[in-house]
């Protein structure tokens, strides 16, 4: 399966503060799970790269920014 494998998405709010997960950090988890590249941003860096952090422990490519 192709899936996004070539794909490159821009998520804003891809960060989450607290409990749980937000629909930003969400849609970039599951856009990375099917293999898009994700450049996540956050107004908050600390929580961009704990996105990052999840999609690379599983084997994704990201990148976070704030």
């Amino acid at each position: 399966m192709d899936g996004l494998s070539r794909k490159v998405a821009f998520i804003s709010g891809a960060g989450s503060v607290g409990e749980g997960g937000g629909n930003g950090k969400a849609t970039a988890v599951l856009l990375a799970r099917q293999g898009a590249k994700v450049y996540g941003t956050d107004i908050t860096l600390a929580a961009a790269e704990e996105t990052q952090r999840l999609i690379a422990a599983e084997g994704g490519t990201a990148h976070a920014a704030a």
